[in-house]
């Protein structure tokens, strides 16, 4: 496997951009919020097996969440079906929420809006599978990503072995490009048999676990940003929680909820203010479209959380964006 993305390569206070710059063409448009912040780290590994991909991904305690916005900007409508190699992984789409640890397997599709999570370093193995692959099983797939697979017993476990053994072959060059058609298929069967097996989907459930709610909560949370009248109490009824114990979820995590909802718009704000594909915007265009109307409130909370204010910030890139849009 090539080594794709090594944020060490960069300043420690540059990592974070640079995981997500590099994502966007190596693996998909995400975002990425992480409490490691200066201390954030990541590596990703890749494999080419057309037409699947392999990658092998090492980070930092991080959230990372593909938006309906990230979805237009790039979508090559795929199963990502992941091996927890270490640590944890907690993933919320279409109201399923689910909590994989090391040997589990769990998966999301990249055609609809994600929130993965993981509160402490892990590493993890992801097949990327074309949706087209999978046939007639494709919808039914897309109604179990996010959910917990063991992988302790049966075909689960037959699976992250193969998979495992895979990326090892292809990593040391023990499998050659000649055994891709025969490891294609074998990884096509695998992932069919291990959706076959599993009940027809019910209604979702209302998450138990404080993880699993605390996910739930910023999934969505993640697909109402642009709202600006988004408020803890819609929040807490949409999630089967109280306000109050709501507001608990994000004390334990260091915050609140006001505090995240501004701290995540601000981010998408900060990004699109040095994405060239928006440099003929206003910049009230931009915090309105991130549900920060008013300019002089948005600019004293972007100066508060950046040491500048977006005029500044988006002069200091000039010379950047100028010269990507060339």
């Amino acid at each position: 496997m090539t080594l794709l993305i090594d944020t060490a390569k960069v300043p420690a206070g540059d990592r974070l951009d640079f995981w997500l710059e590099s994502s966007f063409d190596a693996y998909l448009p995400v975002q990425v919020q992480s409490v490691a912040k200066d201390e954030f780290g990541a590596r990703m590994w890749g494999y080419d097996l057309a037409p699947l991909s392999l990658f092998r991904i090492s980070a930092a305690a991080n959230t990372m969440s593909r938006t309906s916005r990230a979805i237009q900007a790039c979508d090559p409508e795929c199963l990502h079906l992941t091996v927890v190699l270490r640590g944890q992984l907690n993933a919320a789409q279409d109201g399923r929420t689910g909590i994989a640890r090391a040997g589990d397997l769990i998966s999301y599709e990249t055609s609809r809006p994600v929130v993965c999570r993981a509160d402490q370093p892990f590493e993890s193995l992801v097949v990327r599978v074309p949706r087209e692959a999978l046939g007639h099983q494709a919808a039914q797939i897309s109604n179990h990503t996010a959910l917990r697979i063991p992988g302790n017993e049966g075909l689960p476990r037959a699976a992250v072995a193969f998979l495992r053994g895979l990326a090892g072959g292809l990593e040391d060059g023990t499998i050659k490009r000649d055994d891709a058609p025969n490891a294609v298929n074998c990884v096509l069967d695998l992932v069919r048999g291990l959706f076959a097996g599993l009940a027809d989907p019910r209604e979702p459930k209302r998450p138990r676990s404080r993880a699993e709610i605390l996910l739930n909560v910023q999934a969505f949370i993640e697909a109402r940003l642009a709202d600006p009248d988004l408020d803890p109490e819609e929040i807490a009824r949409a999630s089967f929680v109280s306000t109050r114990y709501l507001h608990k979820l994000f004390a334990s995590e260091g915050t609140s909820v006001c505090q995240w909802i501004r701290a995540s718009r601000l981010e998408r704000c900060r990004r699109d203010l040095l994405d060239p594909a928006f440099s003929h915007q206003t910049i009230l265009a931009i915090a309105t479209r991130w549900g920060l109307p008013g300019p002089q409130h948005f600019s004293r909370l972007f100066r508060a959380a950046y040491g500048c204010s977006p005029s500044e910030l988006r002069r200091e890139a000039a010379p950047a964006l100028a010269s990507a849009g060339s």
